[in-house]
């Protein structure tokens, strides 16, 4: 039965207007902690109210946004220091296992399409791509490793923890990007070439040299974070 092409998704208001929204996060547009109104933000980007409440649930699942009682949404605040650790240190027990998985997973090891797909998601974008293209472009890259680890349920998780590093990586500079290419490709090329060992090698590396990077980016990113306001005296009697 011959395969036939795979119709693309329609586009729907909600997208578009999710779409938006994370790119005005992804480029500190709206700053971490930043209040979020429906009516604002209808009014701003002219969308109707459901399409942008649908856009904002979808960014709280992806760990972008947090809902609070009575007070709507707000952009997540940055890590402290000890959940980027800690972050860090789930990645090195998960990421290195998915990529160990996904080389020895298949002993005739991937066809053509899924070596080109892998292969194509290890590169960074091209010149002229921001840090919300990078973003993606990075998560794309880890997701499709996990994936091919052949467990869903490593899958699962390594998405959600990647979610937690999108605001981080808005803060890494572009001389970065080259670096993280050559390791993913490096990554890439020991699951293609079934090497179980390397491959779990290479993204432990990938891991610990993006800790270094993302530390970087951690700290100068708090740098930044303007101060809390005073608290006013309470007026004695």
């Amino acid at each position: 039965m011959t395969a036939t092409p795979a119709t693309p998704e329609k586009r729907t208001l909600a997208d578009e207007a999710y779409a938006k929204l994370k790119a005005r996060v992804m480029r500190s547009e709206l700053v971490p902690g930043a209040k979020l109104s429906i009516d604002g933000l209808a009014k701003q980007l002219a969308f109707s109210h459901t399409p942008i409440r649908e856009a904002l649930a979808r960014l709280e699942s992806e760990g972008l946004l947090a809902r609070r009682p009575l007070s709507g949404y707000t952009v997540e605040p940055l890590l402290s220091a000890a959940e980027f650790d800690d972050l860090f240190e789930i990645r090195m027990m998960l990421e290195p296992r998915a990529a160990k998985r996904a080389a020895e997973g298949r002993a005739s090891g991937l066809v053509a399409a899924e070596a080109k797909a892998l292969t194509d998601a290890a590169r960074a974008p091209g010149e002229g791509a921001d840090k919300l293209e990078f973003t993606e472009a990075d998560a794309r890259f880890h997701n499709a490793v996990a994936e091919l680890s052949g467990s869903a349920q490593l899958a699962k998780a390594i998405r959600r923890l990647d979610a937690h590093l999108h605001l981080h990586r808005a803060y890494i500079e572009p001389e970065s990007i080259g670096e993280t290419e050559v390791e993913h490709l490096a990554v890439a090329d020991a699951i293609i070439a079934k090497q179980p060992l390397a491959a779990e090698e290479a993204m432990r590396r990938h891991l610990e040299r993006s800790r270094i990077r993302h530390r970087a980016a951690f700290e100068a990113a708090r740098t930044t974070e303007p101060a809390p306001k005073p608290k006013r005296a309470k007026a004695t009697r």
